[in-house]
């Protein structure tokens, strides 16, 4: 406990949303910031996590559109600011701490049905060798880390593999982002199976890269995948 203390002292914790120094010890974000996150509310997609427009349906208009293989989404807040920039600054500008505060929140959301669920690994949506070289990390890798550590599950980092190294899936519309991520992704040859996956990334958009992902775990044996995210996109497709 001293050791917290001190830590915090040297090194004082920043809100991720407006940089101010937290003064209390554990503290992770502002009550103010805190309070402007939209958070996922029920009636949840039965699919994707979102929640629906009409509470008389099971599944989004983006599932029914376009179905998806993997079982259930656990996504806890909506893609938009504070949190926007948040992930940003998260995945490109070395704010690596900020995996903490994520990890809690989809604990605290979702800790329970996601014991419930009884994966028997988290798997973090891989990243390519390149971008990760250059990035100098896995943001995906450090939330299933820190998810392992509050449900009890444990992180197979390196399960998956990304072998091509795609264009930005932001730039790309639905169809374009399917295309983009075929063959992305394979298992990696040294990999024990797991029957039961729960897929961790910080962003969920159009499920593109999910689906990528689940498709090749389903392909090698795998029964039943699931998904965690910090974020997904509040729009629909079309």
């Amino acid at each position: 406990m001293k050791k917290d203390i001190l830590l915090d002292l040297l090194y004082p914790k920043r809100c991720p949303f407006c940089g101010e120094v937290q003064a209390y010890q554990g503290k992770q974000v502002c009550e103010i910031c805190f309070k402007k996150l939209k958070k996922v509310t029920a009636p949840y997609c039965m699919k994707c996590g979102k929640t629906l427009e009409d509470e008389e349906e099971e599944y989004c208009r983006d599932c029914t559109a376009i179905p998806k293989s993997y079982v259930r989404g656990y996504p806890v807040f909506f893609y938009e600011e504070p949190l926007k920039s948040a992930l940003y600054d998260f995945k490109y500008k070395n704010q690596r701490e900020y995996a903490v505060f994520f990890a809690e929140c989809m604990d605290l959301h979702y800790g329970r049905e996601l014991k419930e669920q009884k994966p028997e690994g988290i798997v973090p949506v891989p990243v390519h060798p390149h971008k990760r070289k250059v990035r100098g990390y896995n943001q995906a890798q450090l939330l299933a880390e820190e998810l392992s550590k509050r449900i009890g599950v444990p992180v197979y980092k390196d399960y998956l593999e990304r072998i091509v190294d795609t264009s930005p899936q932001k730039e790309l519309n639905d169809k374009a982002r399917l295309g983009n991520l075929k063959n992305a992704f394979k298992l990696n040859q040294n990999a024990i199976k797991l029957k039961k996956v729960l897929l961790v990334d910080d962003i969920y958009t159009s499920g593109a890269t999910i689906e990528a992902c689940t498709k090749v775990l389903l392909s090698a044996g795998t029964q039943e995948v699931f998904y965690t995210s910090v974020a997904i996109g509040k729009g629909y497709s079309g």
